[in-house]
């Protein structure tokens, strides 16, 4: 009888689990080892960069899961820039998508061998989005000890579902929620710039675009890859 009892709780507990885990509506592969290359363009389609990315982990904990991406930035000629890592989490029926990304790559790569920190709050996706919701802002700061000059707070806000597109690259055509949003970076030049996100589930990034403050195209980026 003990047994029995010991195995109909276990079972709830595997239940319960796994319920937890399926709430989630991924916005990136969670796959190990699944591969990602983003093509990076400037505003005459020429393009500046490539990055690329590799899931190395993944781990499911009291309900959330999350995974590691190796990143790797390369410039317009194929020379490897800078290798960084990146999270992904969902959790409570949220997907977190980590703030890294609107580092710019060309200056973290010239940061060299400087010591720094990163923190702030990562952009949320709720499992449930339509056109028209708003969703929360993002922040992400750099700092650098030795250096404050140096130190760089950037805010991603007024971000809005926009619509849901079907987007073409390279990579296959895939169903996307279009996101706009501004954004603010306190640097050494404070300035202010707009972007759009088409994200896929299961996918994540398909193609962005970046405009300047007067809502002209500064660049973009397409999803050229992905082998799972």
């Amino acid at each position: 009888m003990k047994r029995i009892f010991l195995l109909s709780v276990l079972s709830l507990m595997v239940f319960v689990y796994t319920g937890l885990a399926q709430d989630c509506t991924y916005f990136y592969p969670m796959e190990e080892g699944t591969l990602i290359e983003l093509r990076h363009y400037d505003k005459k389609a020429k393009v500046s960069g490539t990055t690329r990315q590799e899931i190395t982990d993944k781990q499911t904990v009291g309900g959330a899961v999350s995974i590691t991406i190796k990143s790797t930035f390369f410039d317009e000629k194929g020379k490897e820039l800078m290798t960084s890592d990146l999270t992904m989490e969902c959790k409570d029926g949220v997907f977190t998508f980590d703030m890294d990304h609107f580092l710019n790559d060309e200056m973290m790569s010239g940061m060299g061998d400087m010591d720094f920190t990163i923190e702030g709050d990562n952009l949320e996706f709720p499992a449930k989005m339509s056109p028209g919701d708003q969703l929360k802002d993002g922040t992400i700061k750099l700092i650098v000890p030795d250096m404050s000059m140096m130190n760089m707070t950037t805010k991603v806000y007024n971000r809005k579902v926009e619509a849901i597109e079907k987007v073409t690259t390279e990579a296959g055509t895939f169903e996307c929620y279009k996101i706009t949003y501004d954004v603010f970076t306190d640097a050494m030049i404070d300035f202010n710039s707009k972007g759009i996100d088409w994200i896929a589930r299961d996918v994540g990034t398909v193609r962005t675009e970046s405009y300047n403050k007067n809502g002209k195209l500064t660049g973009y980026t397409e999803l050229i890859k992905l082998e799972k």
